[in-house]
């Protein structure tokens, strides 16, 4: 039996075995954004990684043996759409970091943090 790899916009994904194959694309999402989307479904799937190959990364989405094809497609679909919000998430928290640092800065500069004996 072989196995079909889905790729991001794939109208074939398919369940094989409990499992839906998927090959990332690293240029797109972030490792660290792949591994909090795939967390974010733990209840639903297991997420197994493998090697990164370039710009590629293996994913197998395993599902328990009670879910069907249609259901997998779906939560597959949802796993894509969570993907590419903590992608985003990344994005904006490295355009904000400067401006985050400061206020914190800001925030902390005449905060005693350590209490002195009186």
């Amino acid at each position: 039996m072989g196995t079909h790899v889905a790729r991001e916009g794939d109208d074939e994904i398919e369940l094989v075995d409990g499992t839906v194959d998927l090959v990332l694309d690293l240029r797109a999402y972030r490792l660290s954004a792949v591994k909090k989307a795939a967390y974010r479904f733990a209840a639903r799937f297991t997420a197994v990684f493998g090697s990164p190959d370039q710009d590629r990364l293996p994913v197998s989405l395993r599902f328990q043996a009670s879910v069907t094809e249609s259901a997998a497609r779906e939560v597959t679909r949802q796993f894509f759409q969570e993907l590419l919000d903590q992608e985003l998430r990344e994005h904006i928290a490295d355009e904000t970091n400067a401006v985050r640092t400061l206020i914190l800065a800001h925030a902390f500069s005449n905060a005693d943090l350590i209490k002195r004996g009186e």
